[in-house]
């Protein structure tokens, strides 16, 4: 395929895209909950318990079995709507029972939603050549924004600075923070509004034909499927999404978003 419009503005996606658990920690699902859920819960359990939101230990059980629970039905019902459904909102359901009391403060509800997310956050590693992909598009110039599906944007707020990337993405945009998920096209609208763009100067980096590829290419970005790391929900996908480009690795990224901007 010969380059359309060179690239003014790159937009990536998060998960699978610029982070993964490492190589010693593969997970089936792009959002790690096989992984990271359960120590996640636990943890979160613990802070209650010592707060006394929970009354006691034998409290904690029942409750990271029923905070999983909501979790995986919210998620469910957020992929069918697109509409995000956070993990603040998930604790207060999960919150919900005679063996709980209600958190004192919004600022305690905060916290407690922080420490479910540690183990995740302890986790999470930069791919390989993540780093030098945005660094070279810093370079070269190009506007380049975050657009993540995740039920709390200071959890990927907190990874990104982590990994020493704060300020490279202007938006930062996550479905939590906004309401909206990919491939809902108002997911998209931030960076086409902020930027001033004609769409085609846009190309939209992920791992998902569905979410990433076929959200942005119904608004008329350019596409570009990253095949790093296997995503489960693509064969449903394959017949119906054609990604404008392919890159297996962020070295076959870089030139290639290099090709684009040129």
């Amino acid at each position: 395929m010969n380059p359309k419009t060179p690239l003014r503005g790159v937009i990536f996606d998060y998960g699978n895209t610029l982070i993964w658990l490492g190589p010693k920690r593969r997970s089936t699902r792009t959002d790690y909950a096989d992984v990271v859920a359960r120590p996640g819960a636990e943890r979160l359990a613990r802070f209650l318990v010592s707060t006394g939101i929970l009354g006691d230990e034998s409290a904690a059980g029942d409750f990271v079995n029923r905070y999983l629970e909501i979790r995986e039905r919210n998620r469910a019902l957020a992929e069918e709507t697109g509409r995000e459904i956070t993990a603040r909102e998930s604790l207060i359901s999960a919150l919900e029972s005679p063996a709980a009391v209600a958190p004192s403060s919004e600022a305690r509800l905060r916290k407690a939603v922080s420490e479910s997310f540690v183990p995740e956050i302890e986790a999470v590693e930069a791919l390989p050549g993540a780093t030098e992909t945005l660094d070279m598009l810093r370079r070269r110039g190009l506007k380049l924004a975050l657009l993540s599906n995740c039920t709390d944007g200071d959890y990927v707020r907190t990874v990104v600075r982590r990994l020493g990337w704060e300020g490279y993405f202007d938006p930062f945009v996550v479905s939590a923070d906004i309401g909206a998920r990919k491939p809902l096209p108002e997911a998209f609208r931030p960076m086409l509004d902020r930027w001033e763009l004609a769409p085609e100067e846009v190309a939209m980096v992920g791992d998902s034909l569905y979410h990433d590829v076929a959200g942005a290419g119904q608004l008329g970005l350019q596409t570009i499927h990253f095949t790093a790391i296997e995503n489960p929900s693509e064969p449903a996908h394959r017949a119906a999404v054609r990604p404008d480009w392919t890159a297996a690795s962020h070295a076959e990224l870089s030139q290639l978003l290099i090709r684009l901007s040129a």
